[in-house]
């Protein structure tokens, strides 16, 4: 897969300086994070390492300490969470959908800041690319296996159209047989031209990195492609090892 700066696309979202923490404590300590239209960049870290905190800082459900935050040539870091979507940023967390609201109702929530007409369209195109949500538009998303859930979730950050999508553990509670799906989905999604931010502890996503970065104990430690770093020892030994998905905590 060749590299997003090969092709000399504009930087999509950059993020310089960032610190960011929890009452007294600080997780992020001067951290820079660069996307370019059309990457595909994949977040390495262990547990612990403030991937977690980094992406919601980025969109402003963590609160900054210092940085500054610029998603397509604009400031933003002051901007609110809303604003920050309604400029083209998505946001999948591990869960990522309401258990309790239908499938239909989560798509709709997806597509919120749009007008009506736009929802439909969007959520017809969305069951034409996620065929097996379609039986269960009725269903409550907690009633879908763990694959089908995180489908859902991929449709519903995808509603809003957005510029970058940034997710969070997307393999969180997969199978095997079902992390190779997602990747499959975010392959296509990606093909499509949509950049994507994946703090991510299965190395299978490494399929889709265009270039990885790593976090270690709130501080970047590497960004470059994936042969750099697996040329590197010491990055190798730490970060090639990780645990599978259903073994590891939460970050």
């Amino acid at each position: 897969m060749s590299s997003s700066a090969d092709r000399n696309e504009p930087i999509l979202l950059r993020a310089s300086g960032l610190a960011a923490g929890y009452g007294p404590l600080q997780v992020l300590w001067d951290v820079d994070l660069e996307v370019a239209s059309r990457e595909c960049v994949i977040l390495l870290g262990p547990n612990g390492a403030g991937k977690t905190t980094l992406l919601k800082s980025l969109l402003g459900l963590v609160p900054l300490w210092g940085g500054q935050i610029e998603f397509g040539g604009s400031r933003v870091e002051r901007l609110r969470t809303d604003r920050r979507v309604q400029a083209g940023i998505a946001y999948m967390s591990e869960i990522g959908v309401f258990p309790n609201l239908s499938v239909d109702e989560n798509l709709r929530l997806g597509g919120y800041f749009l007008p009506r007409h736009e929802t439909r369209l969007r959520a017809q195109r969305l069951y034409a690319k996620f065929p097996d949500l379609v039986q269960h538009r009725r269903a409550l998303a907690a009633s879908l296996s763990g694959g089908q859930r995180k489908m859902l979730s991929l449709a519903k950050a995808f509603m809003s159209g957005p510029r970058l999508l940034v997710m969070d553990e997307p393999s969180a509670g997969l199978s095997p047989r079902y992390v190779k799906e997602v990747v499959a989905t975010l392959d296509g999604l990606h093909a499509e031209g949509l950049s994507m931010l994946i703090a991510e502890q299965n190395l299978g996503f490494l399929d889709l990195a265009d270039r990885v970065c790593v976090l270690d104990s709130g501080r970047m430690r590497f960004s470059g492609d994936r042969s750099t770093l697996e040329r590197d020892d010491v990055l190798r030994r730490s970060y090639f090892g990780l645990e599978e998905p259903s073994r590891a905590k939460p970050d």
